[in-house]
C-alpha cells in the first residue's frame, strides 16, 4: 500500500482507490465519547446549584437590613428596580436582599418577571451581584458594585 493522503489528510489505498475509515470513525467515536462526558458533567454541575441559604433575623445580623437601590440598573439581560431591597437570606458566603417587586428578563419576546435581589459579599460589602430564581434554581448574575446603591438602618 502506497502511503498518498487527501486533502482531509485521510490515508488512500492506492491500489484501489478506497478511502481508509477505520482510523476516522475511531476518532470520531472517541470525540463523540467525550462530548457526551462533557454534556453530563455540564448537567451535574449546573448553574443553580444546591441552594444553601438560610432566612435570618435582621434584628440578630450585623448586616444592615435594607440595601436602597437609587436608580434601575442591569446585569446583561437582567434588570433591577430601583428600590428598598429588604435582607431575607443569608449562606456562608454573603447576605441576600430580595427586591421590592420582581426582576426582569428582557428578550426579543419581551419581559419575563423573576424573584430576585443583590447578594451582598460577607468578606466585603462593597462587593455586590445580581440573583434571579431561575428554573435550574438561584443563579448569581453580572457584577453590581458600582451601582447606585445605599445601606439603610
Amino acid at each position: 500500500m502506497v502511503g498518498l493522503f487527501l486533502k482531509r489528510n485521510f490515508p488512500v489505498d492506492a491500489t484501489n482507490g478506497r478511502v481508509e475509515l477505520e482510523c476516522v470513525r475511531k476518532a470520531t467515536s472517541l470525540a463523540f465519547t467525550a462530548s457526551l462526558l462533557a454534556v453530563i458533567a455540564i448537567g451535574l454541575a449546573g448553574c443553580g446549584g444546591t441552594d444553601r441559604r438560610q432566612a435570618v433575623n435582621p434584628a440578630t445580623t450585623k448586616a444592615p437590613p435594607y440595601l436602597e437601590l437609587r436608580r434601575n440598573t442591569s446585569a446583561g439581560t437582567i434588570h433591577f428596580p430601583r428600590g428598598l431591597y429588604s435582607l431575607e437570606t443569608e449562606d456562608r458566603n454573603g447576605y441576600y436582599y430580595r427586591t421590592p417587586t420582581k426582576v426582569y428578563q428582557h428578550s426579543f419576546g419581551g419581559s419575563y418577571p423573576h424573584d430576585g435581589g443583590i447578594f451582598v459579599s460577607k468578606r466585603d460589602q462593597r462587593k455586590l451581584r445580581g440573583y434571579v430564581m431561575m428554573p435550574g434554581g438561584l443563579t448569581h448574575v453580572g457584577n453590581l458594585s458600582r451601582a447606585d446603591y445605599q445601606f439603610r438602618y
